[in-house]
């Protein structure tokens, strides 16, 4: 669907009263994603999908994803979130993960930065080395 410049800005707009900070205020994006379903603008329809699309994106960027090969206990997960909150600032959205084909170490997720500190990353790129330099 082709969204207008028009169509675009509204959306933005609207996805900008959503916002505190860095974070997206859920309540905000279900009241206007409701008023926008109720009085029905004209191109709604794009109006609404580049509204979601704004927000998705906005969710997506500040979620870190840690999995860890093993269950970690509240002080190391309090350990990472003031790292994190250090790095990205605050209003990130945690989604913790056991992972055990990780074998060991944590790999974390935030938008597109990856820090893999995990055994099986490391082993993967010593066989990488071993693969290219044995040809």
């Amino acid at each position: 669907m082709k969204i207008g410049k028009d169509t675009q800005n509204a959306a933005r707009r609207l996805f900008r009263l959503c916002m505190d900070g860095n974070s997206v205020v859920e309540d905000r994006v279900r009241l206007v994603a409701r008023r926008i379903v109720e009085r029905k603008p004209r191109n709604y329809e794009a109006l609404l999908t580049a509204f979601s699309r704004m927000v998705e994106y906005a969710v997506k960027s500040r979620t870190a994803t840690i999995r860890s090969a093993v269950p970690l206990t509240d002080e190391e997960r309090s350990q990472i979130q003031q790292k994190l909150a250090a790095k990205y600032g605050e209003g990130l959205y945690y989604h913790w993960e056991v992972a055990p084909e990780l074998l060991g170490g944590i790999r974390i997720q935030v938008g597109d930065d990856v820090r893999d500190g995990s055994v099986r990353s490391k082993i993967d790129r010593l066989a990488d080395l071993a693969r290219s330099l044995s040809n």
